[in-house]
């Protein structure tokens, strides 16, 4: 009831892409200790402080379907003929877009969780970004997806709740985040 620990590891396939490109490989760790609840833990403020991390990967596959594979138009022509139009350029190197997210946090009760919250550090990288790449409308299409860009956020998340007023019959509480 102190420490707890969780790992996971998934292998998707996605006919969304090429089969050269279906598979993505995803996984997580993470960790949290409960330091409260050791035996030498002696602040009477606290009834609850909890230090956590956890690191992990999940794929993107939010794009259409068949985009790999050059599409066509077959329509009649007018005159009792097939006609056959460039519809849609496909990219068979396309893949899974990743995203990895590292957390690390801290949650606390206080004053018998008269106060309550949570403060978060994050990381997200996302690699291999999904993109719909515009062209010139010569070329027959006017765009086309690629694994392009990488990009960054970090940032620092807060939530705060605490009751202002508590009786037997009645809570008034508020929150920040």
């Amino acid at each position: 009831g102190r420490i707890f620990a969780s790992a996971s590891y998934r292998r998707d396939a996605s006919s969304r892409f090429h089969p050269d490109h279906r598979w993505g490989n995803f996984w997580s760790v993470g960790a949290a200790w409960i330091m409260s609840r050791e035996s030498w833990f002696n602040a009477p403020v606290f009834n609850m402080l909890k230090i956590k991390a956890s690191v992990g990967s999940q794929g993107n596959d939010n794009i259409g379907d068949y985009l790999y594979t050059d599409m066509y138009n077959v329509t009649n022509d007018g005159n009792d003929g097939i006609a056959i139009s460039f519809a849609r350029k496909g990219n068979p190197l396309i893949t899974w877009e990743t995203n990895t997210n590292i957390n690390v946090g801290v949650e606390f009760g206080l004053w018998r969780d008269r106060l309550t919250g949570s403060v978060d550090l994050f990381n997200r990288i996302t690699e291999d970004m999904l993109f719909s790449v515009p062209v010139p409308p010569s070329l027959g299409y006017s765009s086309y997806i690629d694994n392009i860009g990488d990009m960054h956020n970090a940032g620092l998340e807060f939530n705060l709740t605490g009751d202002i007023f508590r009786t037997k019959n009645f809570t008034w509480t508020a929150r920040v985040s």
